[in-house]
C-alpha cells in the first residue's frame, strides 16, 4: 500500500482499463440472471406462459395465470443483445463521468462489483442508473438554466422511467407521473422565487432533505396501507417483521452499497457539514433528490424482503442473505452523488471523489479493498445447471414438464428453462411444484400429461413408475448437490 502513488493519474487509468476489462469478461464468465431469464419469457400481453412468480395456490404454478408485467423493450433481445447493450450503455456512463467530472470516480464507477453483478446478468442497473443521472441533470439544471420548464418535464418523464424498468407503471403512468413531477418541480420553483424569506428554508439542503425524507418515508406507508401493490402492501399486513426487515435494508443499502460499494464513507462527513452550512436552492434540490430515492429504495428493499419471505414460507432472516444483493439498486445514484459534491465545492471547500486531498488516500485503499469482489463478480458469474437438464430432457413439441424444488425463487428457476427448452418455438409447458407439496400423487391425477420430471438437490425422492434418465452436479455457488431428469418407466 506505501508504494502505491494515488496522486500518480496512470494508477487510475490502470484501474479504469481494469475496470472496464472486468466488465467485458463479465458478459463471457456469467449466464443471464434469474429476473432476466423471466424477463425474457413475458409475452406481447405482459403475461409469463407458465404463470406468475408469485402463484395465488402456495406451493404450485398455475400456467392459467400469467399475471401481468411491463418489461424494458430490450428483454425481447438475444442474450447477445442484452449483454451488449448493457455494456455499451455503462461504457457511456464512464465516458461521461470522466468528461464531467475526472477519471477518479470513473475508475470507481467502473470497479464497482454491484454493476459487474448487475451486466454479467442482464440485469436493468445501468438503466436505472442511466435515468436517474439524467433527470437528476434535467430537474436541477446543472447543465444550463435556459428552458427550465422544458427541463422539469423531461425530467419528471426520464424519472418515471424507473419505476416502469422496475414494473412498477405502465407507459401511460410514464407520461401522467412525468407531467405531475414537471408542474410539482416548476411550481417548487415559482414558490421560492417569489416567497422571498418566508421560502428561505428551500434553499438549505438539509431542511429539504429531511422533508423529502418525510414525505417519501410517508408516502411509501400510505401505498402500502391501500394496498397499491402486493409487495408494498406486506407493510400493513406484517408491519413487525417489516420493521426488523427495514433495519437489514438500511444497513444493507446505506453501509454496505452506498458507503462501502460506492467509496462514499470518505466523503460523508466533509459533506454534510458543508449541507448544513449552504444556502442555495441548486443544491437543496440535488440533495433532496438523492435522499428521497435512497430512502424509496430502502423502504422497497424491506418490503421486498418481507413479502417474498411471507409467499416462499422462508426462514426469518435468512432470506436477507438470499436476496440481500438487492442493494445494489442504490448504484443509480452514485454520479448524481459525484455531480453533487462537484457542485458543493464550488460554494465550499470539500473534497471530492476527483479532487480528494486528504481523503485521497483512503478513498483509494478502499477501491483496493473492493477489488477482490470486482474480481469475483467478474470471474465467477452466474451459473444455471438448468442448461444441462433442459439439454438433458430432450422435449419434443407441446411437451410438459414438471419441476421440483424448494419454494425460495422456484418460480424464478423455472424460467431458466424457458430459452433452453425453444419452449415459444415448441410450445412446451412448465410446471412447479414445492418438494413439501403433494407432486408425486399430482403426477397420477391433474399432472398426469407430464412424462418428464426435472428435480432439484432438494427434492430426493423417485417416484414408483419413474426411472433416473440422467442427473449431473450443481455449482457450489448456487446450493450444490445432484439434480435429476426422471422419465415414466
Amino acid at each position: 500500500m506505501e508504494r502505491l502513488n494515488f496522486e500518480d493519474d496512470r494508477l487510475w487509468k490502470g484501474l479504469l482499463a481494469l475496470g472496464i476489462l472486468l466488465n467485458i469478461l463479465v458478459c463471457f464468465t456469467s449466464d443471464l440472471g434469474l429476473d432476466t431469464q423471466v424477463k425474457m419469457a413475458v409475452d406481447e400481453n405482459g403475461a409469463l406462459p407458465w404463470g406468475d412468480l408469485r402463484p395465488d395456490t402456495i406451493g404450485e404454478s398455475d400456467p392459467d395465470d400469467g399475471g401481468q408485467r411491463t418489461v424494458l423493450p430490450l428483454y425481447g433481445f438475444s442474450e447477445t443483445g442484452i449483454k451488449a447493450t448493457a455494456l455499451l450503455t455503462f461504457i457511456g456512463l464512464i465516458a461521461c463521468l470522466v468528461r464531467w467530472t475526472g477519471l477518479k470516480s470513473a475508475a470507481i464507477l467502473s470497479l464497482s462489483p454491484a454493476f459487474i453483478f448487475s451486466i454479467g446478468r442482464g440485469y436493468e442497473e445501468v438503466y436505472l442508473a442511466t435515468f436517474c443521472t439524467l433527470s437528476f441533470i434535467l430537474f436541477t439544471g446543472i447543465v444550463s438554466a435556459k428552458n427550465r420548464i422544458l427541463q422539469n418535464i423531461g425530467g419528471g418523464l426520464i424519472f418515471m422511467l424507473m419505476p416502469y424498468a422496475k414494473g412498477f407503471v405502465n407507459l401511460n403512468g410514464v407520461l401522467l407521473g412525468g407531467l405531475l413531477l414537471a408542474l410539482l418541480t416548476t411550481v417548487w420553483r415559482e414558490i421560492h422565487t417569489r416567497g422571498g424569506k418566508k421560502t428561505r428554508w428551500m434553499s438549505k439542503p438539509h431542511i429539504v432533505s429531511l422533508t423529502v425524507c418525510s414525505i417519501v418515508s410517508l408516502s411509501m406507508i400510505i401505498l402500502g396501507i391501500i394496498g397499491y401493490n402486493s409487495t408494498l402492501a406486506i407493510l400493513a399486513d406484517n408491519p413487525i417483521r417489516y420493521t426488523t426487515a427495514l433495519a437489514f435494508s438500511l444497513f444493507d443499502v446505506v453501509i454496505l452499497f452506498t458507503l462501502f460499494g460506492m467509496v462514499a464513507w470518505p466523503f460523508v462527513q466533509p459533506m454534510l457539514s458543508a449541507i448544513a452550512s449552504i444556502e442555495d436552492s441548486d443544491i437543496a434540490i440535488m440533495t433532496g433528490y438523492i435522499v428521497g430515492i435512497m430512502t424509496a429504495i430502502v423502504f422497497y428493499v424491506a418490503a421486498l424482503w418481507t413479502y417474498e419471505a411471507s409467499i416462499w414460507g422462508a426462514e426469518w432472516p435468512g432470506i436477507v442473505w438470499t436476496m440481500g444483493n438487492n442493494g445494489r439498486y442504490i448504484t443509480m445514484l452514485f454520479i448524481p452523488l459525484v455531480l453533487l459534491l462537484k457542485h458543493i465545492s464550488h460554494h465550499t471547500e470539500i473534497p471530492t471523489y476527483d479532487s480528494a486531498a486528504s481523503k485521497l488516500k483512503v478513498m483509494g485503499i478502499t477501491l483496493l479493498l473492493l477489488l477482490p469482489l470486482s474480481l469475483l463478480a467478474s470471474v465467477h458469474g452466474q451459473t444455471m445447471w438448468t442448461d444441462e437438464a433442459a439439454e438433458a430432457m430432450n422435449l419434443g413439441e407441446q411437451e410438459h414438464f414438471l419441476f421440483v424444488s424448494e419454494d425460495t425463487l422456484a418460480m424464478h428457476w423455472l424460467y431458466t428453462f424457458y430459452s433452453p427448452l425453444d419452449a415459444e418455438e415448441k410450445q412446451i409447458t412448465g410446471h412447479w411444484r414445492s418438494v413439501e407439496s403433494t407432486w408425486e400423487l399430482d403426477l397420477n391425477t391433474s399432472l398426469s400429461q407430464v412424462n418428464t420430471l426435472v428435480t432439484s438437490p432438494d427434492a430426493t425422492l423417485t417416484p414408483e413408475g419413474w426411472i433416473v434418465q440422467s442427473k449431473g452436479e450443481v455449482d457450489f455457488l448456487n446450493g450444490g448437490g445432484e439434480w435429476r431428469v426422471l422419465t415414466r418407466s
